[in-house]
């Protein structure tokens, strides 16, 4: 069995502004996972790499966002203030869990101030496959995953990365603003040999979010 947890969550700005004395200055932060592995099946993988016709290629490519999409771990968290630190209890929450211990995966993990309804997020995800910008990753994708020694993880983080990106700027559209933006890559070999790590206070891309999380694995 294998366990991947968020412990930890440190925002320092909420991304929330009060006004004057009547409102506090407290945000409902909406947590966002997206999870790949080198064991993620993607479907029809060896036919996009085959596929010559751009729109058949597009289609095969939006199999593999759909899985991922489909995947998500969503949690949201209310009067959330600045430099809070969001705690899961003293087991950390499970954002992925597998039968077996994984040789190697990737983790996208998004933090949004939602200023709407909770319903945007789906909303947004089902736009994905709309994005201007997927004819550019479907190339992009075939370029990467037919260079790559793995490309079931070379697919995995290509794809969860275009994933958390759209979902991001589409909710920030929608007047939610981004809070954290998380994107890391671990093999076993390197990282949890004997499938467990910890790590705290990791750094995301934006500066403004320090995530503690865990791993604990066995066979």
């Amino acid at each position: 069995m294998f366990y991947f947890r968020i412990d930890k969550v440190r925002i320092l700005d909420n991304r929330e502004n009060g006004f004057l004395f009547f409102s506090r200055d407290l945000a409902e932060i909406k947590l966002v996972s997206f999870i790949t592995t080198g064991d993620t099946a993607f479907p029809d993988l060896d036919p996009f790499l085959a596929e010559t016709d751009p729109e058949k290629k597009k289609k095969l490519a939006a199999a593999m966002v759909t899985q991922v999409v489909s995947n998500r771990n969503l949690a949201t968290i209310d009067n959330v203030k600045d430099d809070q630190r969001i705690t899961f209890g003293d087991t950390g929450y499970v954002v992925f869990q597998a039968d077996r211990i994984p040789q190697d995966f990737n983790w996208c993990f998004v933090a949004l101030e939602d200023d709407g309804d909770v319903r945007d997020v789906g909303a947004s995800i089902d736009e994905v496959l709309q994005n201007p910008g997927f004819d550019a990753f479907t190339a992009n994708l075939a370029v990467l995953v037919g260079a790559a020694a793995n490309p079931g993880f070379a697919a995995g983080v290509v794809v969860s990365k275009f994933v958390a990106g759209v979902v991001a700027d589409n909710l920030k559209k929608k007047k939610d603003d981004l809070a954290g933006l998380l994107y890391m890559s671990l093999n076993r070999r390197e990282h949890y040999p004997h499938g467990e790590r910890k790590r705290d206070d990791v750094g995301d891309l934006t500066g403004n979010m320090f995530v503690d999380y865990s791993l604990f694995g066995f066979e």
